[in-house]
């Protein structure tokens, strides 16, 4: 049985949920370790049981979940855990050389080891700032496109392979969509305090303009202001946004890609990221907005259409094809 370690660092829900999809799936025969640092973590451990209920992926998939701590000492936990080389195969999750560089001075100590990239789309600048290509090129056995076409840097890249977008759930895992006699809508909310309180107000201005309509707000906590009997804190939140009738959140990779399996209705507001381009992904995979009036619109017009209860889409995942990729990478050594 080899070992995974997946290295999926950074503040959001993204990089926990494409490293946790993979790893559940992968853990039924293999050892999977989740290097995370992301403030969800400890309470997605917990809901795990909940939905893996195979005894040999609960006791295969671990998440190494790091302290908070400064970005030095951070940064040599990583390095640490990253040169001890107890793992068969090295998976990385967005950033090729760590979330700051610390990932530079390990690699050359892991020519015995293939490492894998998890290709989210990253803003160009940063690539050509840091000379990113140049270090993908040089260290990097298979690079993993889960969905984003190739509209991203390292899509030319020979050693790059595409596959569907990484989904938490498959179709068949979940529930069937309960009947309602009004439509439903889902907002998405995350992010930081400005952002969170943004939704808050947002839900208060949904629930004034459509009094006849249900809604719901799919957040870790409750949003300030948001009247706290239209929160849900659920996690994987796809069953959630299943009973939509519309959706409404970022354009991060989950919102999007989710939203996109279900044959949902995305209205996206793209919040600035350092890394992450939402408002490039917005525009391609959702309804892109910029101010709430903008999104009530939408919504009044696609409310007015026919309301239409479907079932469950039977949509294809990534995650199976990903795992015969990187197994690839170490069978052929």
């Amino acid at each position: 049985m080899a070992t995974w370690l997946i290295y999926a660092l950074g503040g959001g829900w993204g990089h926990l949920n494409r490293a946790i999809a993979l790893g559940r799936q992968a853990a039924t025969h293999h050892q999977v370790r989740i290097l995370t640092n992301s403030p969800y973590a400890p309470w997605v451990e917990t809901q795990l049981p909940q939905i893996d209920f195979s005894p040999s992926v609960l006791q295969n998939l671990s998440l190494q979940i790091l302290p908070i701590a400064s970005a030095a000492e951070t940064r040599h936990q990583v390095q640490a855990i990253v040169q001890a080389q107890n793992y068969d195969c090295l998976i990385v999750d967005t950033f090729p050389r760590g979330l700051g560089g610390e990932l530079v001075d390990c690699f050359p100590h892991l020519s015995a080891i293939p490492k894998v990239l998890i290709h989210r789309d990253i803003d160009p600048a940063y690539v050509q700032a840091k000379q990113v290509e140049k270090f993908v090129a040089h260290y990097y056995d298979a690079i993993v496109i889960p969905g984003e076409g190739d509209d991203v840097p390292f899509a030319y890249f020979p050693q790059a392979v595409h596959t569907l977008p990484w989904l938490m759930l498959n179709a068949q895992a979940l529930p069937s969509v309960s009947p309602t006699e009004q439509p439903t809508i889902v907002v998405v909310a995350a992010g930081n305090q400005e952002e969170m309180a943004f939704w808050g107000q947002f839900m208060a201005q949904l629930l004034t303009t459509f009094p006849a309509v249900t809604c719901r707000c799919l957040a870790y906590t409750c949003p300030p202001h948001c009247p706290p009997h239209l929160w849900v804190q659920k996690w994987p939140g796809m069953p959630v946004l299943n009973q939509a009738d519309v959706v409404i959140g970022g354009a991060g990779y989950n919102t999007v890609f989710e939203c996109q399996a279900l044959g949902k209705p995305l209205i996206s507001f793209a919040w600035p990221r350092q890394y992450d381009r939402q408002q490039h992904r917005g525009q391609r995979w959702a309804r892109l907005v910029e101010t709430p009036q903008a999104a009530i619109d939408i919504v009044k017009s696609l409310l007015q259409a026919p309301h239409d209860q479907r079932e469950s889409q039977n949509y294809g995942n990534g995650i199976g094809d990903a795992i015969s990729i990187i197994e690839t990478q170490y069978s052929q050594r």
